[in-house]
């Protein structure tokens, strides 16, 4: 019997979902419902065609990190949920992120969302294992409960993997950072600003691209980084079939975030062989190989990045290669199809 797994929100801008259930078939397939409103969650019809649903960014879906008021929106989810359960429906929730997108501090009543979604899930799905202390820890979920389910890689998603896979490195002279995605707060990129600031006043040789949607709180630090002849800011979203010629044209990613629970645009650089320079924090050592560890400098160090950059601008072809072929062999024991059927089994436990 086939069952539709209803996710909620569904991402259209990122692959991420479709990943996770592209070796689902034919026993669980993606529901991606645009029109239904949450009270529907109790309506017996509903839990009759989606058996489970599943549920990811709860900050935004419930807009919980607005204030500290009681989201009455939540509110309506809660019922509804409830009755869905009651009627035989199960739960999953994947923890995506720490705190809200919007906000770097935690609110009482994202606390408190979070506290009975721990309780309501039937099961909890965790991209590493620090992930999984914190949901225990932090909201007291059930260890029963949690799924430790890797981020997949995005091998075969932007362009066909054996492509992917025999790409030549590029010639590394200049050593080409970048960074990637959307540039919120959380992302410590005035620490990327200082760094490439000294290393261009101290006369080395890079290139640095800061791709992707700068948002409001960024846009004056993003014109500080422009005037650094050696940074380069493309500040829109990227169009998905230019995504394996910015990433293939660097060398080496970097993401000074203390903040990061789950990067996917870790596992994105990694699938074009971009070896990850940030902080030695659990999140990134659990997102990358072993092999690539000693690009993590010392979280208290406030000289880290910078030598890190250096040492990499100082490699020799042969040692930066063999990054790039740890990162893309990380990439395939990661890619979909694989994480994907780590998903279906626990789907399969839900039914």
């Amino acid at each position: 019997m086939q069952t539709k797994v209803a996710n909620f929100p569904y991402g259209t801008k990122n692959p991420y979902q479709d990943m996770m259930y592209s070796a689902c078939s034919p026993e669980f397939t993606l529901s991606a419902p645009r029109e239904v409103s949450f009270a529907q969650f109790a309506n017996p019809d509903f839990r009759a065609a989606h058996r489970i649903i599943h549920l990811h960014w709860d900050d935004r879906l419930f807009r919980i990190a607005e204030s500290d008021d009681t989201s009455p929106l939540f509110h309506e989810v809660k019922r509804g949920l409830e009755r869905y359960r009651e009627n035989g429906g199960r739960l999953i929730w994947t923890i995506h992120n720490q705190a809200a997108h919007s906000q770097a501090e935690l609110t009482d009543n994202f606390r408190q969302i979070r506290q009975q979604l721990t309780q309501m899930s039937d099961l909890i799905h965790v991209h590493t294992p620090h992930a999984a202390r914190h949901m225990i820890s932090e909201y007291g979920a059930d260890s029963e409960k949690i799924r430790l389910i890797p981020h997949p890689s995005y091998l075969g998603v932007y362009e066909p993997t054996e492509v992917t896979l025999n790409r030549s490195a590029p010639v590394n002279q200049p050593i080409r950072f970048l960074a990637f995605g959307a540039m919120r707060g959380n992302r410590d990129l005035d620490k990327l600003h200082e760094a490439a600031r000294k290393l261009t006043n101290r006369g080395h040789s890079f290139e640095l691209s800061v791709v992707g949607k700068v948002f409001r709180s960024g846009r004056r630090l993003m014109r500080r980084m422009q005037v650094n002849p050696n940074v380069t800011v493309i500040s829109d979203r990227v169009p998905d079939d230019e995504i394996p010629t910015i990433f293939s044209q660097s060398h080496v990613y970097t993401l000074p975030s203390m903040n990061t629970f789950t990067s996917g645009t870790a596992m994105l650089a990694q699938t074009f062989g971009l070896p990850i320079i940030g902080p030695d924090i659990e999140p990134h050592k659990h997102t990358t190989p072993e092999a690539c560890h000693d690009l993590l400098y010392p979280a208290q160090n406030p000289r880290g990045l910078i030598r890190t950059m250096m040492r990499v601008m100082e490699m020799s072809k042969d040692e930066l290669n063999e990054k790039r072929r740890a990162c893309l062999q990380f990439a395939v024991a990661r890619q979909p199809a694989h994480i994907s059927g780590q998903l279906k089994q626990a789907l399969a436990e839900l039914t």
